[in-house]
């Protein structure tokens, strides 16, 4: 009975000391920015016409170390799609998110550059896009990028973004849409 009050006591008093020790460090969550932005069809790529869509995106930091961060974007497009064939196209509203995986150099200048890429999954609520594919949709991206600093925690973003749309083959039409976006943002908070 001795031995396990001891034992207790021991148990109690380390306890003590490495909350007391965690509470007094600096936290460890350093990737606690937010961002905004719109992606705007700069250069169609694809080979036939199919239409414009215009991207609003919010995103926040999952993960961050020195020259990697993990984010995700949630993202509501606007979808005009072109008439292909007998189908009639439209316009409509798109829903979806995109992940990426940000690299960035462990220098920071004063315009810090970056590269990204990642995948997404969108859903077209009106229309496909394009108008001969289907309403879910898969996005693949990549593309450099620049932080321009504002102040100590806001940094303006300008991101030159290769984007591809399509449903990745799951219907029988798949034709797909690439294009080059101009992403500009705001981004604030510290990563």
């Amino acid at each position: 009975m001795f031995e396990r009050s001891i034992r207790l006591r021991w148990v109690a008093a380390l306890l003590l000391v490495s909350l007391g020790s965690n509470a007094s460090a600096e936290p460890k969550d350093n990737c606690r920015y937010r961002s905004a932005g719109v992606s705007v069809p700069a250069y169609q790529v694809s080979s036939k016409e199919v239409g414009h869509p215009w991207r609003a995106l919010y995103g926040y930091c999952l993960v961050s170390s020195k020259r990697f961060v993990v984010h995700q974007d949630w993202v509501l497009s606007y979808l005009d799609a072109d008439p292909i064939d007998t189908n009639p196209g439209g316009d409509g509203i798109g829903l979806g998110t995109d992940f990426f995986v940000r690299w960035h150099p462990d220098w920071r200048p004063s315009l810090v550059p970056y590269v990204d890429m990642g995948i997404g999954l969108q859903y077209a609520a009106v229309h496909p896009f394009p108008a001969d594919g289907s309403r879910w949709m898969f996005t693949l991206h990549a593309g450099p990028g620049w932080l321009i600093p504002l102040r100590d925690d806001r940094q303006a973003s300008l991101t030159l973004r290769y984007l591809h749309i399509s449903n990745a083959g799951w219907t029988g039409e798949n034709s797909g849409y690439d294009v080059v976006h101009v992403v500009l943002g705001m981004r604030w908070g510290k990563d």
